[in-house]
């Protein structure tokens, strides 16, 4: 018998796939750095695992709970938005689901029909298409420019609508670039969408992680009513807690309500314990969070400097999230036998055992993602072995 023909349509997550292999060659005992993770390198603070062992002890979280979320973290959550992102919402308007991934799939299901089509700009985050895909709509890919480092622009965003266009993904600062769209270009995009009637799934899971100038301003700010707007936020990267599977989807009560349907039948709630352990990171606010910033800054310029100082290799201008996008397109015109990024980043991790994703991931062949969410001494000793490779290509 077949299987369903979604198996000819995905694909297998790219940056998963590096972590796996990079796990692979540690298992064999090869000293492998990885630059491929997208989480923070600092463990989730005292104050959750001490709400967790708490919320662990007690019987009533050892039985299910509502399939949007317990009521008091969506209330923590709207309290939350409205100090830190700048929009004011209710808890009917919050669904806590399993990690970023699973809101923004539950989003996509819950807008889209056969033949919708998704404008996604590239470089892109790699399960974007993928979740469109298996909620039955087409992704639609515009190639932005390096020369404007990467930003979408609403003449692009013109030339890709069709009658079928249903919505755009915006992720700023962004996964993989980096990059910070200003206030300015942000409302520019945000009019575009309005005036076109269209919605936007806004990924703000970075929101907190910029470090030069404002981050973008969300889509609800303009849109209060959520209209046209969707919003995905967690608590994986602003608060170093990927491994609890907290994140969660704010939309108006039409979107929230099917929303809801989709997750009863999917998943049910997100573990009691994780969920407290949620509430008490946004309850203890963002010091933590700043902290991290500091490190991640520090290793932001570092990296920069010291890539733009190899041969044929430069960095776009990023100062969000925790990620560079490495031009390498150089070394990938079969010159040396390496004939795209993807081989390129294959040859680095076989040889030097330093891990990046390639571009070919983000849409985007020519260039790989780094990861300064990473110890300063492994950065610094594998952008060494980064520096050993390209001299070596260079003899």
């Amino acid at each position: 018998m077949d299987i369903s023909k979604l198996d000819q349509k995905i694909k297998p997550s790219g940056t998963m796939a590096i972590s796996n292999k990079s796990r692979e060659l540690k298992s064999q005992g090869k000293p492998v750095i990885g630059f491929g993770a997208g989480e923070p390198d600092f463990p989730s603070p005292d104050y959750v695992v001490d709400a967790a062992i708490k919320a662990a002890a007690d019987p009533k979280n050892h039985k299910y709970s509502p399939a949007a979320g317990l009521e008091s973290l969506r209330q923590i959550i709207a309290k939350t938005t409205k100090d830190y992102s700048g929009f004011e919402i209710n808890s009917d308007n919050v669904i806590v689901s399993n990690g970023g991934k699973q809101s923004i799939l539950t989003a996509f299901l819950s807008i889209l029909d056969p033949g919708d089509e998704v404008i996604i700009p590239a470089p892109y985050w790699t399960t974007y298409p993928e979740a469109v895909k298996i909620a039955g709509g087409t992704p639609v890919f515009i190639e932005t420019e390096k020369s404007n480092n990467f930003k979408v622009t609403v003449e692009q965003l013109e030339k890709s609508k069709s009658k079928n266009t249903k919505m755009l993904v915006w992720c700023s600062p962004s996964n993989p670039t980096g990059v910070v769209y200003s206030k300015e270009e942000a409302e520019e995009i945000y009019e575009w969408i309005f005036k076109n009637d269209l919605w936007i799934l806004s990924d703000e899971l970075y929101e907190h992680l910029v470090y030069e100038g404002e981050t973008s301003p969300s889509p609800a700010v303009y849109d209060p009513e959520l209209k046209n707007t969707i919003i995905v936020n967690g608590v994986s990267k602003s608060y170093s807690m990927t491994g609890w599977r907290v994140g969660w989807l704010i939309g108006n009560k039409s979107v929230i309500g099917l929303g809801k349907k989709i997750q009863s039948q999917a998943t049910s709630n997100v573990s009691n314990v994780s969920q407290l352990a949620a509430e008490a990171a946004l309850l203890n606010g963002l010091d933590v969070t700043n902290e991290m910033k500091i490190a991640f800054n520090r290793r932001r310029l570092f990296a920069t400097e010291k890539i733009n100082s190899i041969p044929n290799l430069n960095v776009v201008d990023s100062t969000g999230a925790f990620y560079l996008f490495v031009d390498v397109s150089h070394y990938c015109s079969g010159k040396n036998g390496l004939n795209s990024s993807e081989e390129f980043c294959d040859w680095l991790l076989e040889n030097y055992f330093i891990a990046f994703v390639p571009g070919e991931v983000f849409g985007t062949p020519g260039f790989m993602r780094l990861s300064y969410a990473l110890s300063d001494e492994d950065l610094d000793n594998g952008l060494s072995r980064l520096s050993e490779a390209i001299d070596n290509l260079n003899e």
